[in-house]
């Protein structure tokens, strides 16, 4: 046995080598985490099953027996089937099957080569590499449904280095589906595969290694993109950027607790959070408690109670900042269930989220990470690449709950956040 053939594979690429009957598989993944490998070694098993074609792409593939068919001829060296096949400079072709994996470029010299590809006959499989290349989705969904041979079971393989959250992939296999990024197993007819270098890592040597750790020190944020393969928030406009998601286990239910809230009813969910602040670390930690449609102030008054006695407080204990404009809404909180609510401070929404911004934040709800990693400044009318002082209006439930009881009770408190501003 050679060293080379002692390349290990993370078991979370075993849907690649036994694959299960979903049409799509996802194989997301960092610098290093060893997708290429994992897909060149299956792809070539599986030109055992039967005689039906592979179909390998890049959104631009010029030159395939320089970049693409050495590290296949690779593999079949390691697994010592090398004489089973014939490598021409576009096509590898198992002489034991007849199946052959073609390696196209969907662009080629500013021309698309869609009906060029829709005119390879039997495949079975269409690998997608660099996936994050492919910004047009018509022409995804146009190729993927030219994969239909018969008597075979057809899969669409999307290998991609995650980009940003404006991404099709990101929208119609993650955000739509209600899928979280790092989500391994099954839903629908998709299979997801989300590694990271740290399922690599017998494979990776230590200057990589270093490489990580030194981006990681500098930029935690490209850090997170570029090797554990997070989908990065938009390049500009993005409010948040420093509030990070934490374990349930992590907050501090010991520290001083108060709630905030967003009124919502039909179409708006209403948005209640409770949060607390550690003056040592200078951390506003941020719990979701509710995020929900058709609540009235009857509706939300028990859960606040409930929430409260969770964390050792009576409802005459229970802070609660609300969006003064339904003062009405407030009252019945405050009379009907005896509950401390107490109006925000609701002016210069600007300034208020400004000071938020000077804060370390950590929470636990997927609303709250579903909202900070698009609520973003307005762009200007005029020039959309630069952005006003304004937040966007929508998707906002949560954030202006939080807004409301951070910047309300901490600025009462005299609290000053992490750039001297008060």
């Amino acid at each position: 046995m050679t060293q080379q053939t002692q390349y290990v594979f993370s078991d979370k690429y075993q849907p690649l080598f036994a694959p299960p009957r979903t049409r799509y598989i996802l194989v997301k993944g960092g610098r290093g985490s060893g997708k290429s490998h994992a897909v060149s070694s299956a792809t070539s098993c599986a030109t055992y099953d039967d005689g039906f074609n592979i179909l390998y792409t890049r959104f631009t593939l010029t030159s395939a027996e320089v970049s693409i068919i050495p590290e296949y001829k690779e593999k079949l060296d390691i697994f010592g089937i090398a004489d089973d096949f014939i490598i021409k400079r576009k096509e590898i072709i198992n002489c034991a099957t007849g199946a052959t994996i073609y390696f196209r470029g969907i662009m080629q010299s500013s021309k698309n080569q869609i009906a060029k590809l829709k005119s390879i006959h039997n495949v079975k499989t269409w690998i997608l590499d660099e996936a994050q290349e492919l910004t047009d989705e018509a022409t995804f969904d146009t190729i993927d449904l030219s994969i239909r041979a018969v008597g075979t079971t057809n899969t669409v393989i999307i290998v991609f280095n995650p980009t940003d959250i404006d991404h099709w992939i990101y929208r119609r296999f993650y955000r739509e589906a209600g899928v979280d990024e790092d989500f391994n197993g099954v839903k629908g007819d998709v299979t997801y595969i989300s590694t990271t270098y740290f399922d690599n890592l017998p494979n990776l040597s230590d200057s990589f290694l270093a490489r990580a750790e030194q981006m990681r020190a500098l930029d935690r944020e490209r850090y997170d993109n570029v090797f554990l393969g997070k989908f990065a928030r938009r390049r500009e406009g993005i409010i948040f950027r420093n509030w990070e998601a934490i374990a349930p286990e992590d907050y501090p239910a010991q520290l001083p607790q108060w709630y905030g809230n967003d009124w919502g009813y039909s179409e708006d969910p209403n948005a209640l959070v409770r949060m607390c602040y550690d003056p040592l670390s200078g951390i506003i930690y941020i719990w979701e408690v509710c995020y929900k449609t058709g609540m009235l102030p009857r509706d939300v008054a028990p859960v606040i109670i409930a929430d409260a006695a969770s964390v050792g407080l009576r409802p005459e204990e229970a802070i609660v900042y609300v969006d003064p404009s339904r003062p009405e809404a407030r009252d019945e909180l405050r009379i009907h269930y005896g509950i401390d609510a107490t109006s925000a401070v609701n002016r210069d929404k600007a300034g208020r989220v400004a000071w938020l911004r000077g804060f370390r934040v950590r929470y636990v709800g997927e609303h709250i990470g579903a909202e900070v990693k698009t609520y973003s400044y307005k762009p200007k009318p005029q020039d959309n690449s630069h952005y006003t002082d304004e937040p966007c209006d929508g998707n906002d439930h949560a954030m202006d709950a939080i807004n409301y009881a951070a910047v309300t009770h901490l600025r009462r408190l005299g609290i000053t956040n992490n750039i001297g501003e008060n």
